[in-house]
Order: C-alpha cells, then sequence, then structure tokens
C-alpha cells in the first residue's frame, strides 16, 4: 500500500513537473504590458517579484501604483473611454464588479479558465476559496481572480474580558451583554464600530444577515423590511448606548485608533486590521488582543482581484501575468508577508505554521471563508450613491432620528439610483 502511495505522489509532481516545463510561459514574449495597481499591502509585498514575470515571459510590465481614490477614479476613466492602453488592473469586486460587469468593461475570466490552451495545468483553480472565488461574480461574469481577502470578525481585549469574567460572545444578543457588561470598566467604551455614513454601511452587512434580511429584494431596496430595521435598530443602539461619544465620526481609522489606545473593549471590522491593533509599533493593547468569529455568524468576505480590461489589446499577455500573480508560489510569498492568501494550501505550508504567530486570528480567519457571503456592499452599479443614501439614515439614526422614518426614505433614494440604471 505504501509503494502505491509513494509512486502515486511521485506519478502526480512528475505530471505537474511535466504541465509547468510545457507550457508556453514566453507565448507573449517581446509584448509590453500597462498594469494599475492600488497602494495595497499585496502591492507591496509583490512588487519584488515583478522581474521574475518579466524573465520568465518575455514581456515588459509597466506598472503604476497609485493612492486608492485616486486608483479607482483613474481605473474607472480608463475603462469607460474604452481601456484600449490598460491591459490589467486590481480591483474591489464588492465595489465596482457590478457596474464594471454590466458596461462590459472587464473580461469575463471564466472564459480563460475553462481554456487549457492558455492557462498552465499547474495553475490549482481547484485550489482557490470557493466563497472569495463567488465574490469575484457580478452579472454573470467573473470580473477577476483573487489576490487577498479579509473576513469581518470580532476584535476583542482579552485582559478585560478576563478580568470582569465576560465570555465571548458568539451570538448578537451575547455581544450585547458584553459591551454593556464592560462599558466603563477600566477606562473603556463597551464597543467600538464604524459610524460615519457610508463608511458604515460595509460593516453594518453582518449584522443585517444575521438578522435574516438582505440589501435588495426583487431588485429594489429592501430597507423598510422590519428584521433590515431591527438590524439597524441594534447596531446604532450599540453605539449609542455602548460605545464612543463621536460614533458619526468614526470610520476604521477611527474605531482602530481607539481600540489601540486602550480605550475599546471590543470592534468588529475587517479581519486585516490585526496588523494594527495588534502591533506593539501601533497598539498600547498589542499582546492583549483576541481574535474571534464574527457574532451572529453571518461574516462577509472581501477580496481585491487581477482583473483584464476588455479593450485591452494584450489580453494573452495579462491573463499570464494574472496566473503567475496567484500561483502558490506568490501566494505563499504574500502570506509570508502578512497578506491573507486565497488559496488553501499555503495556509497549511510549513513555512506559514512556522511562522504564525496568532493561531488564534488565523482560526477565526479562516473557520468564515467557507460561510462568508460575498455581499459586503449593496448589488449595484452606483454603489457609492447608494452607500451614501443608506450612510446619511445611519447617522441620522445615531443622532436620534426615527429609524424607520430615514430608512424609508434612504430606500426611495436607493430605488430612484437603481431606476436609472435599467
Amino acid at each position: 500500500m505504501r509503494k502505491v502511495t509513494l509512486f502515486a505522489l511521485t506519478a502526480i509532481l512528475s505530471m505537474n513537473a511535466a504541465q509547468a516545463q510545457s507550457f508556453k510561459w514566453d507565448s507573449a514574449k517581446g509584448t509590453t504590458l500597462r498594469v494599475l495597481l492600488n497602494q495595497h499591502p499585496w502591492t507591496t509585498a509583490m512588487q519584488p517579484y515583478f522581474p521574475e514575470f518579466e524573465k520568465l515571459t518575455g514581456i515588459r510590465l509597466v506598472t503604476e501604483t497609485y493612492p486608492e481614490a485616486q486608483f479607482r477614479q483613474k481605473v474607472l476613466v480608463e475603462l469607460s473611454t474604452g481601456g484600449q492602453n490598460l491591459d490589467a488592473f486590481m480591483m474591489s469586486p464588492g465595489q465596482e464588479g457590478q457596474l464594471y460587469a454590466r458596461s462590459g468593461w472587464v473580461e469575463d475570466l471564466d472564459n480563460y479558465v475553462k481554456n487549457k490552451a492558455i492557462t498552465a495545468g499547474n495553475w490549482g483553480y481547484s485550489d482557490f476559496y470557493p466563497s472569495v472565488l463567488n465574490s469575484t461574480r457580478y452579472a454573470g461574469v467573473m470580473t477577476g481572480v483573487p489576490i487577498q481577502t479579509e473576513t469581518t470578525m470580532l476584535f476583542y481585549r482579552k485582559d478585560l474580558f478576563q478580568k470582569h469574567g465576560v465570555a465571548v460572545p458568539k451570538t448578537l444578543k451575547q455581544l450585547e451583554a458584553a459591551a454593556k457588561a464592560l462599558n466603563g470598566k477600566d477606562g473603556v467604551v463597551g464597543i467600538a464600530l464604524r459610524g460615519r455614513g457610508s463608511a458604515a454601511t460595509s460593516q453594518f452587512a453582518p449584522y443585517m444577515y444575521a438578522y435574516g434580511s438582505q440589501w435588495l429584494k426583487d431588485g429594489q431596496a429592501n430597507f423598510t423590511d422590519p428584521k433590515f430595521v431591527q438590524a439597524m435598530t441594534y447596531y446604532t443602539n450599540l453605539l449609542r448606548n455602548y460605545g464612543p461619544q463621536a460614533a458619526v465620526t468614526m470610520s476604521w481609522p477611527e474605531v482602530t485608533n481607539l481600540f489601540s489606545q486602550g480605550k475599546a473593549a471590543m470592534f468588529t471590522d475587517a479581519s486585516l486590521f490585526r496588523s494594527i491593533v495588534d502591533d506593539p509599533k501601533s497598539s498600547s493593547v498589542a499582546g492583549k488582543v483576541g481574535f474571534a468569529a464574527m457574532p451572529g455568524n453571518k461574516p462577509t468576505v472581501t477580496t481585491w482581484t487581477l482583473a483584464i480590461s476588455k479593450g485591452s489589446r494584450n489580453k494573452q499577455a495579462a491573463w499570464l501575468f494574472t496566473q503567475w500573480a496567484t500561483n502558490r508560489e506568490n501566494q505563499l510569498r504574500v502570506l509570508l508577508k502578512d497578506v491573507p492568501a486565497v488559496r488553501r494550501s499555503v495556509w497549511n505550508d510549513p513555512a506559514f505554521k512556522r511562522q504564525d504567530s496568532s493561531p488564534e486570528w488565523t482560526q477565526a480567519h479562516l473557520g468564515q471563508l467557507n460561510r462568508a457571503t460575498p455581499l459586503w456592499n449593496p448589488p449595484v452599479s452606483q454603489v457609492g450613491e447608494v452607500r451614501d443614501a443608506l450612510g446619511q439614515a445611519i447617522v441620522g439614526i445615531l443622532q436620534g432620528g426615527n429609524a424607520t422614518d430615514l430608512l424609508k426614505r434612504a430606500e426611495q433614494a436607493t430605488n430612484n439610483i437603481i431606476s436609472k440604471e435599467k
């Protein structure tokens, strides 16, 4: 039996090596490929290895990196004017996926993945987390290949929870009880959450799903659904009763800063913020931070991808870059630099296991990926406008306004936006 197993393993490894050698990485040799990148940890981690791609393929890589707001605007302008000078680019599907897919501005990468003639046999598409792949699909189009991911989770002060005998919450009822129990103890607020308008919408999503509601129903805004109203009332009451006084001014920088200063018992937000709140260089509570699955059991998953412009004249070269940048070796490289990877295999790699300084965080993050929903934003083309409309309601409710009335107004505004998309 052992001989058979060893033979089979050897055969598989030999086959993978043969596939890698037979694939024509130099099929677009001489091409100049222009790639737009967001100023992001993934970009920082990968840039030192770009010369390897050029050596492997004979493609000249021209990259441009911009801060996020400028990056998004530049990509939008180029795509909306034909995108002929843009080949590949980073994209956040939850933000732009619906608009870019419905506008026909991006290639459907399903067609590339399924084409064995242009896809390396050892690339390993099945190695990607299915939920992360699903987060790229809008209007029936696979808008990109994932390069990194994050989930919503609970960050909490282990020392305070232990000192005051508070259990780590698993349900929303327990979350509120913990916030109430710790509010005012040792100079902390019970909980910190985003409250600044549109920035709060994405982090409200797990609460909405936990109450059994959704962004849209039958293509229309669902904000007056009783379950949606209950979820919003719960979220805003947490902040009003147990959160900081300036909640309406707080997005993720303010939330993580408050927690890092030791002034909040817990917060829920994107898993990537471990790098801020548990780093001794930026946090006074480093070493005291606990990580747990999102209470309510309805986390969301967010991803950045590499996409290919529909107008590109160099699609073959762009696909080669996309495959190379997302292969197992490069996914392990970025993971070792604290960029959450999208391939299952690299999380089990011995190199990562040796380096993993926070198994608790790893377990909380990975344990949620299979059940996380990708719709952290309303699935509409004009996401920014809808986030603004709902964000105004959130601010109004936090300031004492009637939740039902404000959400009805936001629903009407959103439906007007949606009607213009049809």
